[in-house]
């Protein structure tokens, strides 16, 4: 099952290539979670995504800051919040505990909810609306 779906495009070719890539990496981390024998395959992906995260967020707001986007201080802080989440699991993880697919799971949709809510508000203030 893929976590990408329609739903999820923001109309920004860039952005929803981004978000592709994430969601294809928060299921690698639902897979791993949900086998809980997994933990190096866990350990993997979720460096691949706190990887991805690092890179992607800082590029949609400079990305953002050159647009004059008006809401960017809370979609920064959204930004922070999702980072944060991350990098629980990761201290969890590095620390021998079982990152838990419920956590995994809320991950992915506080991911989902901000693609959702906030970047295709970004992405329309982009188009001009």
């Amino acid at each position: 099952m893929s976590a990408w779906t329609a739903d999820l495009a923001t109309g920004h070719p860039e952005l929803d290539r981004d978000h592709r890539e994430l969601m294809e990496l928060i299921e690698q981390l639902r897979e791993a979670a949900a086998a809980g024998d997994a933990k190096a395959r866990l350990s993997h992906a979720l460096d691949r995504f706190r990887e991805h995260v690092q890179r992607h967020f800082p590029e949609e707001e400079r990305d953002m800051e050159a647009a004059a986007y008006p809401a960017l201080a809370r979609h920064r802080e959204a930004h922070r919040a999702l980072t944060a989440m991350v990098s629980e699991l990761a201290v969890k993880d590095a620390g021998g505990d079982t990152v838990l697919y419920s956590e995994v799971e809320q991950l992915a949709q506080a991911l989902q909810r901000h693609i959702v809510l906030d970047d295709r508000a970004y992405a329309a203030h982009r188009r001009g609306r």
